[in-house]
C-alpha cells in the first residue's frame, strides 16, 4: 500500500508499539539496514556506519546530502543505518522514505521529533498542495520501523559495535539533547558513537544553533557530548545539483526536490552546506583540514574550546574538488 499523506496521530500510535514493531532480534535489524545488492558482501566490514540527523524542510541541501550518503553506499563507503528528523512538518518523513526508497533502501528506520517546535518551517518540495512532488514519489511505511527518533537511535545503537557510529547533524540538535539526557541513550552514544559531525556556523550561527528557539539545546550538546563533535560550515559557494534534471530519470525524488525548491525549475544548483558536513563525516583529513586548537560561540555569549578528538572544526581543501565530488554522488543511479 502506497502511503499518500502522514500525520502525527499516526506517529505516536506507532511509537507506542515501536516495540512491539521491533521484535526481531538486533542482528535481525542490523541486517536489515546494511543489506545492498549493489555492494556485495565483500564491501560490508568496510562501511561506514552512519545515522543521518536532518531538518529536509526549508532547504533543500539535506536531500542532497542524503543523496550522498547513498551514493557512498552503493560505492561500499558507507552503511546508512537510519535517518531521523529533527523538524516537524508531517510530510517528512514520506518524503524521506521516497527518498530511500528509490536507492531501494525503503526499509531504513525513520526517528522523528514528536514535541512541538516554533514556528515550524514550511517545504518547497513537499506539499499537500501538489500530488506531483516527492512525498508523493513511490513509498511505504508498512516495511520499515517510523517512530520517536530517541527509541529509534537506542535500537540502532544497540546493534553497532562499540565506538564504530557516524553521526551527520545537518539540522537541528533536538533529537540529540533529547538522546543524551535520556540515560540509556547517553550510555549508547559515549560507547558506540565514534564521531557527531555538526552543520553549523562556527560563531554566532544565525541557523542550525538557534531555530526555533533551541539554542539551549544547542548548548547542552556541544558541553555534554561524550565523544568527538567536529562542526562544518563551508559550503555557500559549493554549488550542486545543476545536473540532476540532465543525468537522472524523472522518477529520482533528489531531482525533484532541487526542481520544486523555490520554483527555481530544472537544471538549478543549490549551495552544499550539509554536503559537505556529510563528506567530511566520512573521508575527514583525506578532503577537508582540521582545527583542534580554536574555539566556537553561540549567540547567547556560550563559548566552547577546541582539543584533539573532543572538540574541532573542519573545512574543504578544495572546494572545486569538493563541489565536483558531491555533484558525482548526487547523481549515481541506484
Amino acid at each position: 500500500m502506497k502511503i499518500k499523506k502522514f500525520n502525527l496521530l499516526i506517529v505516536a500510535l506507532m511509537t507506542l508499539f515501536l516495540c512491539h514493531s521491533c521484535s526481531k532480534t538486533g542482528t535481525e535489524l542490523d541486517n536489515d539496514n546494511i543489506s545492498d545488492t549493489n555492494t556485495g558482501t565483500n564491501t560490508v566490514a568496510t562501511q561506514v556506519p552512519v545515522i543521518f540527523e536532518t531538518d529536509m524542510t526549508l532547504d533543500v541541501d539535506d536531500v542532497g546530502a542524503l543523496a550522498v550518503l547513498h551514493g557512498l553506499q552503493k560505492e561500499g563507503r558507507v552503511k546508512l543505518l537510519g535517518v531521523c528528523y529533527d523538524e516537524v512538518h508531517k510530510l517528512a518523513p514520506a518524503a524521506i522514505d521516497a527518498i530511500n526508497t528509490y536507492y531501494n533502501r525503503g526499509t531504513i528506520s525513520i526517528g522523528i521529533y514528536t514535541k512541538n517546535l516554533n514556528s515550524p518551517d514550511p517545504s518547497d518540495y513537499y506539499s499537500s498542495n501538489r500530488t506531483d512532488d516527492v512525498d508523493n514519489m513511490t513509498h511505504d511505511f508498512s516495511d520499515n520501523i517510523v517512530a520517536d527518533a530517541v527509541e529509534v537511535y537506542k535500537q540502532i545503537l544497540k546493534t553497532q559495535n562499540d565506538n564504530s557510529v557516524v553521526i551527520v547533524s545537518v539540522g537541528f540538535l533536538n533529537n540529540l539533547y533529547d538522546l543524551l539526557r535520556d540515560p540509556e541513550g547517553f550510555d549508547l552514544v559515549k560507547s558506540k558513537v565514534k564521531l557527531l559531525a555538526v552543520m553549523g556556523g562556527l560563531n554566532n550561527d544565525g541557523f542550525n544553533f538557534i531555530r526555533h528557539n533551541l539554542t539551549e539545546q544547542t548548548q547542552y550538546v556541544i558541553e555534554n557530548w561524550p565523544g568527538t563533535l567536529v562542526t562544518t560550515h563551508v559550503g555557500s559557494d559549493i554549488i550542486t545539483g545543476e545536473t540532476l534534471t540532465e543525468k537522472t530519470p524523472v522518477n529520482n525524488p533528489i531531482r525533484r526536490a532541487y526542481e520544486l525548491e523555490w520554483g527555481v525549475g530544472p537544471n538549478k544548483g543549490r549551495s552544499s552546506w550539509d554536503q559537505v558536513t556529510t563528506m567530511y563525516a566520512i573521508f575527514g583529513t583525506k578532503y577537508f583540514s582540521e582545527d583542534w586548537t580554536g574555539s566556537g560561540s553561540l549567540q547567547n555569549g556560550y563559548t566552547w574550546t577546541f582539543s584533539e578528538g573532543h572538540r574541532g572544526y573542519a573545512a574543504p581543501i578544495n572546494n572545486t574538488i569538493m563541489e565536483n565530488e558531491i555533484e558525482r554522488l548526487m547523481t549515481l543511479e541506484p
